[in-house]
């Protein structure tokens, strides 16, 4: 294919108060090598630090800023996605650095199959001092499509490499804004619009060569928050499809069991986390989640009051 008859990619970055690490982000980003993408910062922070630390990339053409009130993960990406010029969208996170062919190996993963909706990718951990703490990943070796929700299981990337078809997006209404980084439930958003689309009837290719580098590093006393966190998320997102009465996802649920009993979390926390932890925060969320109200119209949580 031409590089000219390439289709566009639109790159969607949400970011708080991460002034300095974004920054990194996004040079990587413009240093793709790709011929026709275009990159949206949504901007969520309490100060002017981001801002101004983003103002010499406002000279490119293929860099958007947009200053935003709203708070959470997924109501940045939705806010972005909402603007995006194109149909492929790729996801990352605030504190990641993408490789030169991060784009090209995106659009080569939607190429497999026409069906598929999403692409997930490896989320390598940055070099670190494993003595001092961690930095979270998930790393898989071989590729795998999806082709329904009892294939789940075989695909569990997070959303920090994340590609989507901006009319899946469309159909599936956006991101669960209760769920992420900095909303309510804390996190679970891309593994329940993973299984939104999957119920669908939209694939999921999952590829470890599409990958990026994590850099946000944690000290080993913050591990049992992030994972508590993680834990209650997923909690959440389960009681939500079961009482939208989804109950194919039962089997999604008795793989995480057989995974809680005898394996390692499909992220790497750099050490196995405590059982009783991950079992005390996922029966939280999960009673939390029973406790919310729920739109089925659009597979949502409403917003607490």
């Amino acid at each position: 294919m031409d590089k000219t008859d390439q289709p566009k990619v639109t790159v969607v970055i949400s970011t708080r108060n991460r002034g300095g690490s974004v920054v990194k982000t996004i040079q990587t980003i413009l240093w793709n090598d790709y011929p026709h993408f275009e990159l949206k910062v949504i901007d969520q922070s309490e100060t002017d630090t981001t801002e101004e630390s983003l103002r010499p990339f406002l000279d490119d053409s293929r860099f958007y800023y947009l200053r935003s009130h709203t708070r959470g993960l997924s109501s940045g990406r939705n806010l972005g996605i909402r603007h995006a010029q194109s149909e492929f969208i790729a996801l990352t996170d605030d504190d990641c650095e993408t490789p030169k062919n991060w784009l090209q190996e995106l659009v080569t993963a939607f190429a497999v199959d026409h069906r598929i909706g999403i692409v997930l990718g490896n989320t390598l951990p940055g070099p670190h001092d494993r003595r001092v703490g961690f930095i979270s990943g998930y790393v898989r070796n071989e590729p795998f499509l999806a082709k329904s929700i009892l294939e789940k299981h075989r695909v569990e990337g997070i959303g920090a490499c994340m590609g989507l078809r901006r009319s899946v997006w469309q159909v599936l209404g956006g991101f669960d804004e209760m769920l992420g980084t900095g909303t309510y439930f804390k996190s679970a958003e891309e593994t329940d619009f993973t299984i939104r689309a999957l119920l669908a009837g939209y694939f999921v290719y999952e590829t470890p060569r599409w990958a990026v580098v994590h850099q946000g590093f944690h000290l080993w006393g913050q591990s049992r928050t992030l994972i508590h966190g993680y834990l209650y998320g997923i909690g959440a997102m389960f009681a939500k499809h079961l009482k939208c009465r989804h109950w194919s996802v039962i089997q999604v649920l008795l793989h995480l069991v057989w995974r809680w009993a005898f394996e390692h979390p499909v992220v790497d926390f750099g050490h196995r986390p405590s059982r009783r932890l991950r079992l005390k925060a996922f029966i939280q969320g999960f009673w939390d989640g029973v406790t919310t109200s729920v739109d089925r119209r659009t597979g949502h949580y409403a917003r607490r009051k």
